[in-house]
């Protein structure tokens, strides 16, 4: 599990002062961000022609539990829920950092393509290796 920290700002919220919807998805890609440059893979160079590979969210979805509102702190845990051929799964559990208290969490899908033909290929190895070394334990039933 990674932690990354954010706070509610006001252009996160709507006019009743509680999050705006879509903004979980900020803090999440924050988070996301914020996870793969503590690994060495830096956002500004992941299209660059000259990488191996990019990724590309295909699919994301979304819970809320607890109101957020302006200066909320929050503590974003991201674990890797599943890693394929070609694709890998991430889970964003927020918590508000006064109470910690869950109050949202975010699933997103990831595909690694080249990043010339934008076509889909297997995650390279050592895109692997750091997924692995975040993967979430699986409870057993």
């Amino acid at each position: 599990m990674f932690i990354a920290y954010n706070k509610v700002r006001i252009h996160d919220t709507d006019l009743a002062g509680i999050l705006y919807f879509a903004r979980i998805y900020r803090f999440a890609h924050d988070a996301l961000e914020d996870f793969f440059s503590h690994e060495g893979l830096h956002f500004k160079d992941l299209f660059n022609e000259s990488r191996d590979f990019a990724f590309v969210i295909v699919h994301s979805e979304a819970d809320y539990k607890v109101s957020l509102t302006i200066g909320d702190e929050l503590e974003v845990h991201v674990d890797v829920h599943h890693i394929g051929n070609s694709s890998f799964t991430l889970e964003y559990l927020i918590y508000r950092i006064q109470d910690h208290v869950l109050t949202g969490t975010v699933k997103t899908i990831h595909v690694a393509i080249d990043p010339k033909t934008r076509k889909k290929m297997a995650i390279p190895l050592y895109l692997k290796q750091i997924l692995h070394k975040h993967l979430k334990a699986k409870k057993e039933d």
